[in-house]
């Protein structure tokens, strides 16, 4: 070989190892990057959606969890209240948000419960990243005490002598309360006429006032007003009774075999949501709602502790929007 052609071979093989070095550098200096933005996250505020009114279960969880995180994380986790078209439009603007972690939503089982009533923009389960399940929400199916009923059996009869007649409130059209007393009503063959209001507090306030007579009611909101004398409870929606309702029976005790309905909440982000920001947020909030004062908390506002990670939850929801969708075709239930 000439000594033109070994320096040149020199020549070429200190260009393939510079480039070479360049290339493991940038691996290296990625992985750095892509580690020190997990350890920092997060380094500014966190938006927590509810599309929920304030006072509603899911506002309430959500509150107490958000105030918890943004101590633990050391950034501010602020709840927004997006209460608007049984939560489709915060759904969607979520479902749109950059996946970094920094717009989080709180969902309930209205949100797999839409696409079976409503056209919606997003896919509930696919265009969403799952974080946690923390709980779910018994119902109580109740009744204002100038209805002249005690028990659901009284509740039948008396219905099924003024068929059409008694009306029954509801926090919207496809809300899991709504559904809860459509498939009460297929169970049972009686006729209610359903009252749609824009919130469960709305929906609450004449209930309690004597407008309208029947609601099922999520627990945390029921229990309050049924220790006030408020309203009269005929039956709980667990296949358990409530430890805050002990003399109140299950439905299916009260003669409706095999009835179950309950509402489970969560969190959730955009679907690309990086794997380390979801493992960061499930584990911090694990570990803040089991702690026995939160979790005597949650138990307060009539909800029970119930834990799903992110993997198992996603599955869960699928499985929910097709239970749901059979729910909604069995009971008939339509926008009003």
């Amino acid at each position: 070989m000439t000594r033109e052609a070994i320096i040149a071979n020199s020549l070429l093989m200190r260009s393939c190892l510079r480039k070479l070095c360049a290339v493991a550098v940038g691996v290296i200096l990625a992985a750095a990057a892509s580690a020190a933005g997990a350890q920092l996250y997060p380094a500014k505020p966190i938006r927590l959606i509810v599309p929920y009114s304030t006072g509603s279960a899911t506002d309430s969880l959500a509150r107490l969890i958000a105030d918890k995180l943004s101590v633990s994380l050391g950034q501010a986790v602020v709840v927004e209240n997006q209460p608007s078209a049984n939560g489709i439009p915060a759904s969607a603007a979520v479902a749109r948000a950059a996946p970094d972690g920094y717009t989080l939503i709180m969902i309930a089982a209205n949100h797999v419960v839409n696409p079976s009533l409503y056209r919606v923009p997003f896919d509930p389960v696919k265009d969403f990243k799952p974080i946690v399940r923390v709980a779910f929400a018994p119902f109580v199916l109740t009744v204002h005490p100038s209805l002249p009923v005690t028990t659901l059996k009284e509740l039948i009869a008396y219905a099924k002598a003024h068929p059409g007649e008694i009306n029954y409130a509801s926090p919207g059209n496809g809300s899991p309360a709504h559904l809860a007393t459509e498939s009460l009503k297929t169970e049972t063959g009686i006729n209610l006429t359903h009252i749609p209001y824009k919130s469960a507090a709305q929906a609450m306030t004449d209930v309690v006032a004597g407008h309208v007579p029947v609601m099922t009611v999520v627990a945390s909101a029921a229990i309050p007003q049924i220790k006030a004398g408020h309203l009269r409870a005929l039956g709980v929606t667990t296949p358990v009774r409530l430890p805050q309702l002990p003399d109140v029976p299950t439905i299916d005790e009260a003669g409706v075999k095999g009835f179950e309905m309950i509402s489970w909440i969560g969190v959730a982000g955009p679907a690309e949501l990086p794997s380390e920001v979801v493992s960061k947020l499930s584990g911090e909030i694990t570990r803040i709602v089991q702690q026995p004062e939160t979790a005597q908390r949650i138990g307060g506002l009539g909800l029970e502790l119930s834990l799903m990670q992110s993997a198992q939850f996603a599955e869960y929801m699928s499985r929910e929007e097709k239970r749901w969708a059979e729910i909604v075709r069995r009971s008939g239930a339509r926008i009003d």
